[in-house]
């Protein structure tokens, strides 16, 4: 079992169902069309073609008023995140530790990725409470005027690693 970029000639996504429409068809029908024009890196746990779960990575821009009051950054309009933009486990492997395993990897990439660029930390939209109470366990914070859009700072992601 190992983590990689999905390659659609490798990797069995039809077979991919997370319980979740909306996820599996990401990953079925518009991942690889998203990575070939450059919009997100979408990331695999895979045994051998087995999906086992994934994730994609993006850039991202916040409006800085939108974030804690502790991370404004005067003048500046918007802000540098790396966006979580899907996170989701095949149902026979949900409830075993692989969705922590995810989020640790793309912590791992966003916190090289910040470290070469510069970003602030890790945006996520989370789709339901259920969701949010996941990433939350990981330290993210709701921002302003929205209950499922989460952040969690580049700082604290460190600490975790």
């Amino acid at each position: 079992m190992k983590f990689e970029r999905l390659d659609p000639g490798k990797h069995q996504r039809k077979a991919f169902d997370c319980g979740v429409t909306e996820l599996n068809l990401y990953l079925q029908q518009f991942a690889n069309q998203d990575q070939k024009r450059g919009l997100t890196r979408v990331y695999v746990l895979a045994e051998q073609q087995q999906i086992i779960g994934y994730y994609s990575l993006c850039a991202h821009s916040v409006p800085t008023d939108q974030l804690p009051d502790n991370t404004r950054l005067g003048k500046y309009s918007d802000a540098p995140f790396l966006l979580l933009g899907r996170l989701a486990v095949d149902q026979h492997y949900q409830g075993q530790g692989y969705g922590d395993a995810l989020i640790f990897h793309a912590f791992s990439i966003t916190a090289e990725t910040a470290e070469k660029i510069g970003a602030l930390g890790m945006i996520v939209d989370a789709k339901d409470e259920k969701a949010a109470c996941f990433y939350q366990k990981f330290g993210f914070k709701p921002l302003s005027g929205s209950k499922n859009r989460l952040m969690l700072p580049f700082s604290a992601m460190k600490t975790l690693l």
